[in-house]
């Protein structure tokens, strides 16, 4: 008897296995596609994005969600320079959102199947704010620079990002050549200029941010890097002066979700933080941080403080004939015309 009772508890174990494996299937299914309590963002963005996103927009944000899906969000960022930022998520970096400096690097995370979604559906085709190159010099600009032109005397010694990793250093590339065509000169007229402002660069730091850092420590006589970092450094007591061209190009910064990192669960809370930055919350911290704004609020919200007598928001200097990428051709033609072509193959060489 007690055999036989053996072999019926064995049939019946061996009856239950098929239920107890799919009970662990369901399980564990439901354990991966379940939405974690905490969600985590992670965000590469180019250098001078840091204060902004650190001190304003990410802890705005996790207030947001907070209210609005009662769940705690949190970020982890790296800020670098933007070509490196794509290079990184190429090779396997974790970036949920990017935010680049420039176009040319959100079409090559687009060409390697990383972004799906198209940023130019996007407010504003994608761009969160905005910055004209500037070049900055010594206080009392002791070499009386006012132009790109003057960039090319031979006593003139500059700090410039290095247009292999740093978007700034792109957008600075077309500012020294789209200028002199702005100003009416010859396509060669322009790259000669370009090739005279660079045979004066005695330093070329990884990005912008490292480019000022170098540049405060007293290496060179003037620096070339977006109007944002040098008005933030400035109004941090930095000893600095800013000269603004007359004609200078306005770099345009956008942000891509990465569509291969994203997973469906976190997609909801992604897609509001990339919503949230042309919110007047942080369109205004934007602007607090010396960029300039892009949506119609912050500008018209910028114009109302600039004209009161108690205003606080920057005061940014007016630009005599400001143009764009797509001014020259856009990203497309000069990307290979310019910074591949001249800045690469000639002038990259003799550096």
């Amino acid at each position: 008897m007690p055999k036989r009772l053996s072999v019926m508890s064995l049939a019946l174990a061996l009856a239950l296995v098929p239920l107890i494996l799919v009970l662990v299937s369901c399980q564990t299914n439901q354990a991966q596609n379940s939405k974690p309590t905490r969600q985590t963002i992670v965000v590469y963005s180019f250098s001078v994005e840091e204060e902004v996103m650190n001190k304003e927009i990410f802890p705005a944000f996790m207030k947001y969600w907070e209210q609005r899906a009662g769940e705690e969000v949190t970020f982890q960022s790296i800020f670098t320079g933007s070509e490196e930022i794509a290079d990184r998520i190429v090779r396997g970096g974790l970036a949920d959102v990017a935010i680049l400096s420039n176009e040319q690097h959100a079409v090559w995370l687009n060409i390697n199947d990383l972004v799906q979604t198209d940023w130019h559906d996007f407010p504003h085709q994608g761009v969160i704010s905005q910055s004209p190159i500037v070049i900055v010099v010594r206080p009392g600009n002791p070499l009386g620079i006012k132009d790109w032109a003057d960039l090319c005397r031979p006593n003139v010694k500059l700090v410039h990002a290095d247009p292999q990793t740093s978007g700034g250093a792109q957008w600075a590339l077309l500012a020294e050549y789209g200028s002199a065509l702005m100003a009416g000169e010859s396509q060669e007229a322009a790259k000669e200029q370009l090739r005279g402002i660079w045979a004066n660069v005695i330093d070329s730091p990884s990005s912008a941010r490292e480019a000022l850092k170098e540049f405060l420590f007293g290496v060179g006589d003037a620096l070339i890097t977006y109007e944002q970092d040098a008005l933030l450094a400035q109004s941090r007591g930095a000893s600095i002066e800013v000269v603004t061209p007359p004609r200078t190009i306005m770099s345009e910064h956008v942000v891509v979700l990465v569509d291969h990192n994203v997973d469906p669960w976190e997609r909801e809370v992604v897609n509001a933080f990339v919503s949230f930055l042309w919110s007047d919350t942080a369109q205004n911290a934007f602007t607090r941080y010396y960029f300039r704004p892009v949506t119609d609020e912050a500008l018209e919200a910028l114009a109302a403080d600039n004209a009161s007598s108690t205003g606080t928001l920057p005061r940014f200097s007016k630009i005599e004939q400001p143009f764009t990428v797509q001014d020259l051709g856009g990203w497309g033609q000069m990307y290979p015309e310019i910074i591949r072509g001249v800045w690469e193959e000639e002038i990259a060489p003799l550096q």
